[in-house]
């Protein structure tokens, strides 16, 4: 089993709004990168209903992941996303579970650079997604969510950045009519923890040694590529 760190993460907070799409499209009001809260929002959405009348906001969190190392030369099979949960989220109106969805992000550069606030819609794909929609657990302990095609597809580019966002409301575009609220917390201070992806990477090509040397660890034999040969001198 493989393990890939984020190389950068973070939460952008959406300016609070009367307005259901301008929350959800329009300019963010803070960025936090690299956090090391032990009790942080990682994404959350909701609709309240106050003195001042109906407002709209949203959280989103984003990773990228340097996964050039792999980006050739391995088949990748049951890739994960892992971070660590906390109690302090949760959901309402009551009897309910707090979901949220992975998708495709173009933001944080080669995994090398911090968010702005401009990331907050435009650099996410909502045509994209890299999950199934989930479960963001109301306890403290990790959580671990499957990736799918689109983002194991992602790895022949050198880097798979994505974005959670709240399922219902956010990737649903649905503002609803009337007041509700998902929260997913993330603890970072953990044992340095820090969100990471895992997966099997096999080697593709050519399955065997060649004189000692394993097929991991070859990419041509005699200038021709791995993926190319299927036999050497019988073998």
């Amino acid at each position: 089993m493989a393990t890939v760190n984020a190389g950068k993460y973070g939460t952008i907070t959406g300016s609070s709004n009367a307005n259901f799409n301008s929350a959800r499209t329009g300019t963010a009001s803070s960025v936090t990168n690299q956090s090391t809260s032990s009790n942080t929002i990682g994404s959350r959405a909701f609709r309240d209903t106050g003195r001042g009348g109906t407002n709209y906001r949203f959280y989103r969190f984003f990773c990228a992941f340097d996964v050039s190392a792999y980006s050739s030369g391995y088949a990748i099979t049951g890739l994960t996303l892992n971070f660590r949960g906390t109690s302090n989220g949760g959901c309402s109106p009551t009897l309910c579970f707090p979901t949220f969805i992975t998708l495709k992000s173009t933001a944080q550069g080669d995994a090398d650079t911090d968010l702005v606030v401009g990331d907050f819609y435009s650099s996410i794909d909502y045509s994209t997604t890299y999950s199934s929609s989930f479960v963001w657990t109301d306890a403290n302990g990790d959580i671990s969510v499957s990736l799918d095609s689109d983002a194991i597809s992602a790895f022949s580019s050198g880097y798979v950045k994505l974005a959670i966002v709240e399922n219902a409301h956010d990737y649903g575009d649905t503002a609803g009519s009337s007041d509700w609220s998902q929260d997913g917390r993330i603890a970072f201070s953990s044992s340095g923890y820090v969100p990471y992806l895992d997966f099997t990477a096999t080697p593709t090509g050519y399955g065997n040694d060649v004189i000692g040397v394993s097929s991991s660890n070859i990419s041509k034999v005699i200038s021709v590529a791995t993926a190319n040969i299927d036999k050497i001198i019988g073998a």
